[in-house]
């Protein structure tokens, strides 16, 4: 009794709202408890309804193929009957001839063959011949009619049809106010020269076909019909709005089935529809018959089962909420208790969290937090040695006391008593000429390896180091040398620890490698000038040695080397700038380098030769019109300063000085370019709007301020043909026009397009091989007038 009682407290002064090792656990028992009912009504409902939508499509499928069948057989029998009636010889030969509008025993007997015709089916609902010449409408129940003139075009488009019988869709009837079209039967009436004269059209009735397609449909929902090749409707046995647009959708999505029967579930407006269709042939046509209806009636008994198995699982539910309250709080009374020893005035503010992360965390929290500091600090330790190392090397401390760095670098665990320094600088170069190894933008890759291969050669070496990564294909080694160690030994053990590594990274980075010696530096803040010195001594590398060791006391003077500027060669470069080709001058660039540097194996050298070249190329463009300083600014110094390479140099003077200026030439061309075609254009347009006129190629340029010959030219560039035979064509094309859609004389015609009557028959005759009234006769069928 005392236990339930501690129970019901614990549940007013600690909620499960606030605790959530407790609402874990109610959750549990209440998912133990529910979710085996949620998952077998849903299983249920999932299964049964699958199920069922199977046996539906399977009936349907059946019943479709039967009606389909049935509406084909239906179609058959009615295009075999008209057939026979088209046959007749009332339709033939007497009808085109047009001798019978007083022959009123031939015009009784259309009539009855018409009448006839209709009462042999009862899907027919009118008989219709239109013939095309006269345009009169014979018809079982209006007579003769004449058809209107707006209609004709209309009637006359079915005499173009390539087959003689074939099937419309919605065809609207004769004479009759605008609405929506019947399923029409056509058939084209011809005589023994084969060329139809008219069309017996049998419009049916649209009841009668939608009762006929109705046959599987099993709810009020549901609807069939056809539809052709092309996605029309044929017929339907529902036509209101919404049952259109659905079935118009069902229509595109069965087309890209691209399968001649199948079914499927279809959701439309949030239900489900049972679609079963088959295709049939009607007159050499594909004819899909559909039929769909809704599935929610079939699956409303599953549906009212696995509702029922919900109401069960709620009723479950909520008798698994009483006892998970009384189960819960009867298991959580020890985790209670061992809260209440566990809190602290430090950690008060944490109870709301989870009650077993709570108590583990309390023992977990101080050993966590050393283990973490001291993690830091060894991931911190060698990015803040190497940041330290690389602002010492650039001169970052210069103003501050010997003592101060010093201390800082036994920090970073250098011994500085007694000690000396000495700076190596490796650079790597000829990054562009390694094939297949390393890729444009690979410096990185390229200097860490270099790294690690440095690291192994130092442990080697009884001299300390520390490696600092530019990341540029450059690294520098901060060795300390102690002073004991004597002058000879030391110079000794650094050249052949600059020879191993000259050696080691040329044999695996395959690059070519040139390693600098600074002078020996006493203390700590000398250091900067030894780095400076280095930087200096490595412009005076020879660029065809593949790998070299410079040191800062045995370099000579740069007073003793020559160069030789290699004038042909930039005379070439200048010769293909004028010329516009940029492939050419890509050429002579890469022979003044090649030329250049084969004179010239000093860097230095080979800069300041490139440095002459720029100045010349500046002078030539100035002379040629164009301003080079126009363009964003660019520093020709500071970038030569950052490349060592040679092809990367000419790179740079392609990219950023002899293309722009090869650009800048083209634009000023198209701009010409571009006026000569508005020119033309207009010539082209006034030619086709002024053919009759005199028109002559020296007017056009005078107008446009254009000499002829440049005209000419670029007429010809634009249309592919001259002036003339392009004025010509006109010319005549507009005359063969004239000749067959009007009855003017050849005389007036030829002044109609501006040329002589003589005159237009000979130039006519040469371009068609027919004189103007011949073709008129071949176009017409009729005898030209005599005015020639």
């Amino acid at each position: 009794m005392n236990n339930w009682t501690a129970s019901f407290r614990a549940i007013g002064k600690y909620s499960m709202v606030q605790k959530r090792f407790y609402r874990k656990s109610f959750m549990i028992i209440l998912i133990a408890i529910c979710l085996p009912t949620l998952v077998v009504g849903s299983g249920v409902k999932w299964i049964g309804t699958r199920q069922l939508e199977d046996s539906v499509l399977v009936a349907r499928n059946h019943q479709v193929a039967q009606s389909a069948q049935r509406v084909d057989d239906y179609f058959s029998y009615l295009e075999k009957t008209a057939t026979q009636w088209a046959f007749n010889p009332e339709f033939g030969v007497k009808l085109k001839s047009q001798e019978t509008s007083y022959d009123y025993e031939f015009i009784r007997n259309v009539y009855t063959n018409l009448l006839l015709l209709k009462e042999s089916n009862p899907l027919i609902e009118q008989v219709y011949i239109v013939l095309d010449r006269p345009g009169l409408v014979f018809s079982d129940s209006n007579g003769t009619m004449k058809l209107r003139e707006q209609e004709r075009p209309r009637f006359h488009e079915l005499l173009n049809n390539p087959h003689s019988t074939f099937w419309l869709p919605a065809y609207q009837a004769a004479n009759t106010v605008a609405g929506k079209g019947r399923l029409t039967l056509a058939y084209l009436l011809s005589d023994e020269s084969a060329e139809p004269f008219g069309a017996l059209l049998i419009y049916l009735k649209q009841k009668q076909v939608a009762q006929l397609l109705s046959g599987v449909t099993l709810g009020e929902n549901g609807a069939t019909f056809l539809f052709n090749e092309t996605g029309e409707t044929v017929g339907s046995s529902n036509e209101t709005l919404d049952s259109i647009q659905q079935q118009q959708e069902l229509a595109h999505l069965i087309q890209r089935r691209e399968q001649a029967k199948g079914s499927f579930v279809y959701d439309y407006g949030g239900a489900a529809y049972s679609v079963s269709y088959t295709s049939f042939k009607r007159l050499g046509k594909s004819w899909t018959y559909v039929s769909m209806d809704a599935l929610d009636k079939l699956n409303s008994p599953v549906i009212a089962a696995s509702n029922f198995v919900y109401m069960v699982g709620l009723a479950g539910l909520l008798f698994g909420i009483i006892t998970a309250i009384v189960v819960s709080r009867k298991l959580y009374q020890p985790i209670l208790e061992l809260m209440k020893m566990f809190k602290t005035n430090s950690n008060t503010g944490k109870e709301s969290a989870d009650e077993i992360e709570f108590i583990g965390e309390q023992w977990r929290r101080l050993n966590l937090e050393s283990r973490t500091l001291e993690q830091r600090l060894q991931q911190q330790l060698p990015t803040m040695k190497e940041g330290f190392l690389l602002q010492l090397l650039q001169g970052h401390f210069r103003s501050s006391d010997q003592s101060d760095l010093e201390e800082r670098m036994r920090l970073f665990g250098w011994d500085t008593d007694e000690i000396g320094f000495v700076v190596l600088s490796i650079q790597l170069h000829g990054s562009s000429r390694v094939k297949g190894r390393f890729h444009k933008g690979d410096q990185e890759l390229i200097s860490f390896a270099s790294v690690n291969i440095t690291e192994e050669i130092m442990k080697e070496s009884f001299l300390n180091g520390e490696i600092i990564n530019f990341h540029d294909l450059s690294i520098s080694v901060l060795v300390g040398c102690p002073l004991y160690y004597e002058a000879d030994e030391r110079s000794d053990e650094l050249y052949r620890l600059a020879e191993q590594l000259s050696m080691m990274l040329h044999r695996f980075i395959q690059m070519d490698v040139t390693v600098c010696i600074s002078k020996w530096v006493p203390s700590v803040v000398d250091i900067p000038q030894a780095w400076d010195e280095v930087g200096r001594i490595v412009r005076y590398r020879d660029m065809n040695e593949s790998r070299q060791v410079i040191h800062a006391d045995d370099y000579l003077s740069q007073g003793t080397d020559t160069i030789h500027y290699p004038f042909a060669a930039e005379s070439e470069i200048l010769q293909a700038i004028r010329n516009v080709n940029a492939d050419e001058s890509i050429i002579a660039l890469n022979k003044f380098s090649s030329e250049l540097k084969a004179n010239t194996t000093k860097e230095y050298l080979f800069q300041q030769g490139m440095l002459q070249l720029y100045g010349n190329l500046q002078f030539g463009f100035l002379k040629a019109g164009y301003n080079p300083f126009e363009a964003a600014p660019f520093s020709i110094q500071e970038e030569l300063a950052n490349l060592t390479e040679p092809a990367d140099i000419t790179n740079l003077f392609q990219k950023h000085v002899i293309q722009p200026y090869i650009d800048k030439i083209r634009q000023d061309s198209e701009k010409q370019d571009v006026r000569l075609k508005q020119a033309i254009e207009r010539v082209v347009e006034t030619i086709h709007n002024k053919y009759e006129t005199d028109l002559s190629l020296d007017l056009f340029a005078e107008e446009h301020n254009l000499t002829p010959l440049t005209l000419s030219k670029a007429f010809k560039k634009m249309t592919g043909t001259n002036f003339i035979i392009y004025l010509t064509d006109v010319r005549i094309r507009k005359s063969k026009e004239l000749l067959s859609e009007t009855d003017y004389k050849i005389n007036d015609i030829a002044e109609m397009v501006g040329y002589q009557p003589t005159y237009f028959n000979r130039i006519f005759k040469k371009n068609e091989g027919l004189t103007p009234s011949q073709y008129r006769e071949s176009m017409l069928g009729t005898l030209p007038p005599q005015d020639e």
